[in-house]
């Protein structure tokens, strides 16, 4: 299936705020003119044709579709660098790490060939996305910002956002998944040392 424009401009986001992130640095209070360059360097950079095709098509080969999740997480934090306030408090970055964790777990034992059980199945089925929606209301009745990210795969799949129809793929992708492992991990050790 050949990629639309919608599905190229969507997998080219989480790259442009992860880069973005990058160039902005760790300065707790950037300037308008450094997060101003930082933005249009990230899409200039991603915009260069190496060898035929843009960098954004390059990096697509590493996840030609990144997770809704990962690309809101992404945007939450970017939002969080340049103005200073964070939408997604401790307890829904905490969330954010116990979903992508558990997610990974179900979802990627299969695909290291250490399950014959085929969980990505699941996600061309009407279950998965009852059940990220039941997660998703538990949590926002909660008070917990991360439910409205959850929330947000189920307009993104009506819209087909992602080139992949397989709801598992708006839920989370390697790095996602591998993000939320190693600070679900790093929690996990923090609340021992107490």
């Amino acid at each position: 299936m050949i990629p639309s424009s919608l599905h190229l401009l969507f997998a080219a986001v989480a790259p442009w705020l992860a880069l973005s992130l990058l160039l902005i640095g760790r300065n707790p209070r950037p300037s308008a003119r450094r997060i101003m360059a930082s933005l249009l360097a990230s899409a200039l950079l991603l915009a260069c044709p190496v060898a035929g095709s843009s960098v954004a098509r390059w990096v697509a080969l590493l996840e030609s579709n990144p997770s809704l999740t990962l690309t809101l997480l992404l945007a939450l934090l970017l939002f969080r660098r340049i103005s200073g306030r964070d939408l997604l408090r401790p307890e829904g970055w905490t969330a954010a790490w116990i979903f992508g964790s558990i997610a990974a777990l179900v979802l990627y034992p299969m695909a290291l060939g250490l399950t014959r059980m085929d969980p990505y199945a699941w996600g061309w089925g009407p279950w998965l996305p009852v059940v990220a929606t039941a997660w998703a209301s538990i949590l926002i009745l909660g008070g917990n910002r991360f439910g409205l990210v959850l929330a947000a795969s189920i307009p993104a799949a009506l819209l087909g956002v992602q080139e992949s129809s397989n709801f598992w793929n708006l839920l989370i992708d390697p790095f996602y998944g591998a993000t939320a492992l190693l600070a679900g991990l790093a929690t996990l050790m923090k609340s021992f040392k107490r």
